[in-house]
């Protein structure tokens, strides 16, 4: 990438403790992006890692010409805010984040820049309805949280979580400034504020693969995510995010 024009991708990847998971991913994503996106960056956004995870993504990433980046957070507050530090670090027109276990293939990116495009403002992922969690309890959870979010919280979008999202610049810029969620509900909160802000988001539906080493606990995890659903909705009625770029628009 010529050091003198601005990346057209960002692809972001939060990691907490994925010394061993990535390697694999730098460079399936970087060889990826060079191959079809000469001109793009791959942010790895390090959210208070207490291994070797930037030092591993640094060495994975050698002879690649994209941009790159290791950004260090410290100490550890949580996905969304390590999402959050990359949308508002990158330099790209189009800007895009996906898990570090690499659940989701490289190419799904080439459906997500076609709907941003295509005019969507946003483009999420959403698994297929064959997905199967490996637990009884996780399936549950997953079950009754997208029957709550899809049909009262945010109707017609019921899977929220999903690791896979694009957005273009100005609307990822205008609403990551603002977010307060920094642990896992923040999508959820970004995707509320942007269906109010007037900004259009369009699905596309992937296959997962859902990897092991999670780092989500389930009990704590949902408890603390039914607080930031509550906390979400206390903000937003309470007029907490400001009008927004494109609701002044």
């Amino acid at each position: 990438m010529s050091s003198s024009s601005p990346p057209s991708i960002s692809l972001i990847v939060p990691a907490y403790n994925e010394e061993k998971r990535i390697g694999e991913t730098v460079r399936a994503l970087s060889a990826y992006l060079e191959s079809r996106h000469p001109d793009s960056e791959l942010l790895i956004v390090c959210d208070g890692c207490k291994d070797r995870t930037a030092e591993v993504a640094r060495q994975s990433f050698v002879g690649q010409t994209i941009g790159f980046k290791v950004l260090e957070v410290v100490p550890n507050q949580g996905k969304g805010n390590a999402v959050r530090e990359g949308m508002l670090a990158a330099g790209g027109q189009y800007l895009f984040f996906t898990d570090a276990d690499l659940s989701f293939a490289p190419e799904v990116l080439e459906d997500f820049l076609q709907g941003l495009l295509d005019g969507a403002d946003i483009v999420i992922a959403q698994r297929k309805k064959e997905t199967q969690y490996p637990s009884l309890a996780r399936r549950f959870i997953a079950t009754g949280s997208r029957w709550l979010i899809g049909n009262l919280i945010l109707p017609g979008i019921r899977d929220t979580q999903a690791g896979f999202k694009g957005f273009k610049s100005a609307c990822a810029k205008d609403l990551f400034a603002v977010v307060k969620i920094k642990r896992f509900l923040f999508d959820l909160e970004v995707l509320l504020l942007g269906r109010t802000r007037g900004y259009r988001i369009e699905k596309v539906y992937v296959d997962w693969v859902d990897r092991p080493g999670s780092t989500v606990h389930v009990v704590y995890d949902t408890a603390r995510s039914l607080r930031d659903l509550l906390l979400i909705l206390f903000y937003l009625f309470t007029g907490q995010y400001g009008p927004g770029k494109k609701s002044q628009s």
